[in-house]
């Protein structure tokens, strides 16, 4: 298996999640058998598992811990639902490009606190809430319908 977050392009490798060129020793090392306990680029440099970016950035505003609920629901759907799916792993390297985009335009804006707290309570509280209750498609089409909706208004 190797990692669906980066891709090969005019002679060199790179990664969709952080955007950057990925040497030969990296690749092998960690795209090539992609391992995400051990990949730095997928931890990020918190060393944190990553990759909800959203929602990381909704929580942190709430001032919740990376362990939190919500981060642990949001990330155990992304790896045992979505990343078996159909297309998933392409989904999830997608999400990993454009959402950190959104996040960084959002944290520009001099209301980013209540505009994380509205993502917040529109899509991270409603998905927890979905997949809790075992509506995983609902859940799926809503973060996927919102982060195509956010794209739109913040990415230009």
């Amino acid at each position: 298996m190797s990692c669906p977050f980066y891709w090969y392009n005019y002679n060199s490798y790179a990664c969709k999640k952080s955007g950057k060129d990925v040497n030969e020793d990296i690749y092998y090392k960690y795209c090539r058998g992609y391992d995400y306990d051990d990949c730095p680029i997928y931890k990020g440099s918190d060393g944190s598992s990553g990759g909800c970016f959203l929602t990381s950035a909704c929580v942190e505003a709430r001032g919740f811990s990376d362990d939190c609920r919500e981060l642990t629901v949001l990330r155990r759907f992304r790896e045992d639902y979505l990343r078996a799916l159909p297309g998933g792993p392409e989904e999830i390297a997608e999400y990993y490009f454009v959402a950190p985009q959104i996040v960084s335009a959002i944290k520009q804006r001099a209301d980013a606190l209540s505009v994380f707290d509205a993502i917040y309570e529109t899509l991270v509280k409603p998905c927890v809430e979905l997949i809790e209750r075992g509506e995983k498609e609902d859940a799926h089409r809503l973060y996927r319908q919102t982060v195509r909706q956010l794209q739109a208004q913040y990415i230009v």
